[in-house]
C-alpha cells in the first residue's frame, strides 16, 4: 500500500469527492475474498444527519465520538461496501483517498458493527461479509 498504509480494524479513511471529504471507517483488518478474488476489508461511510431529510437512525454518532464528527452523523448503511486492497491504494496514489490519523473507539466501533444486524438498509452481500470477517 501507499507510503506502508494499510487499512486495519476501527481504522478511518476520508475519501475525497470536490471540496468534500467524507470519513468511512474500515470494519474488518484485510482478509482474502474468495467471491473477489481479492484481498478485502469492509467500509461504512459516515454522512451529517441534514435537517429535513431522511436518513438511517441505527447509529448515530454526535461530536466528540470521533475527531472528524463536528454535526450530528449517522451511519450510511446502505453505502457500505467491499473494497479491494489493490483499488485502496490505487485511490491513495491519485490522491482521492487519504488515511485519517484517528481510529474509532472500541464503545463507538462496537456500535457501528452492531447496526449491521440492525438497519434495513445492508445489502445481503455486505452482511454475509460482515457476519464472516467482521464480528
Amino acid at each position: 500500500m501507499t507510503d506502508d498504509y494499510q487499512p486495519y480494524r476501527r481504522g478511518t479513511v476520508l475519501a475525497v469527492s470536490g471540496p468534500c471529504k467524507h470519513l468511512h471507517v474500515v470494519c474488518n483488518d484485510p482478509v482474502h475474498y474468495p467471491i473477489n478474488g481479492c484481498h478485502c476489508v469492509l467500509v461504512v461511510n459516515v454522512s451529517s444527519v441534514k435537517f429535513g431529510d431522511p436518513y438511517d437512525d441505527t447509529c448515530i454518532l454526535n461530536v466528540g465520538d470521533h475527531s472528524f464528527i463536528k454535526h450530528e452523523s449517522y451511519i450510511v448503511y446502505k453505502a457500505a461496501a467491499i473494497w479491494r486492497l489493490d483499488n485502496i491504494d490505487r485511490k491513495l496514489n491519485e490522491g482521492t483517498l487519504k488515511a485519517y490519523k484517528d481510529d474509532v473507539n472500541d464503545p463507538i466501533f462496537q456500535r457501528i458493527l452492531d447496526g449491521f444486524d440492525i438497519s434495513d438498509h445492508v445489502s445481503m452481500d455486505n452482511h454475509r461479509f460482515w457476519k464472516k470477517y467482521c464480528r
